[in-house]
């Protein structure tokens, strides 16, 4: 994302399709413009993402990446992004590096915003379920392999996005204490902060 000081205008960042994009998404302290179209964060009812690369031999490669909100009106905002690679030579890497920025960009403004609302609800003793997730202040519940499972909170060290899937990680953030979650399913992406949120307040509990 390229960073932005405007000073009163409110601008945190830009986010380019291309490096020539006449149309980026402007990111403000509480709402994005995308497309022409003004969205408040708070407005945002699910968020999902996805990126791929198919692979034909070893000379072509097709990246394709996407991400979409869907607000409490009903209505639909889709970002799109793609790239060919042939031979090794192409746009891949730099969408791939397109698709980062604005993954990141959302992550600090318009995801983190949804996950407050899961986190009140948290906080004043209910249960939020997201895909085959479920979260409440005491335990995660979840499926390990085949099998159902609950892991209390203070055995989560966080959570992060890897291949498309959020992965919820124990203490060690080395291993995965619920099957990973694909983050095209609605609002999966808002997991993670929810857990770097509860993983924070166990490493500030005096021991």
């Amino acid at each position: 994302m390229e960073q932005v000081n405007n000073g009163e205008n409110g601008v945190i960042g830009v986010c380019r399709r291309k490096k020539n994009d006449k149309d980026p998404v402007v990111f403000y302290t509480d709402h994005l413009v995308m497309k022409g179209q003004t969205v408040k964060y708070t407005d945002v009812d699910t968020i999902s993402l996805y990126a791929y690369t198919m692979k034909s031999g070893i000379l072509f490669a097709n990246f394709s990446g996407f991400i979409k909100f869907k607000l409490r009106d009903g209505k639909k905002l889709n970002w799109k992004i793609g790239g060919l690679s042939f031979v090794g030579l192409g746009s891949i890497k730099l969408k791939r590096e397109l698709f980062g920025d604005m993954y990141e960009a959302c992550l600090s403004t318009v995801i983190s915003t949804r996950a407050a609302e899961y986190l009140t609800q948290i906080n004043n003793g209910g249960t939020i379920t997201i895909g085959n997730i479920s979260v409440n202040a005491n335990t995660i519940s979840g499926k390990a392999g085949l099998k159902k499972t609950e892991v209390p909170v203070t055995q989560v060290g966080g959570a992060d996005l890897s291949s498309c899937n959020v992965c919820i990680y124990g203490t060690d953030m080395q291993r995965t204490v619920v099957n990973p979650v694909p983050s095209k399913i609605d609002n999966a992406v808002c997991l993670i902060p929810i857990m770097r949120t509860l993983a924070a307040r166990n490493t500030a509990q005096p021991q």
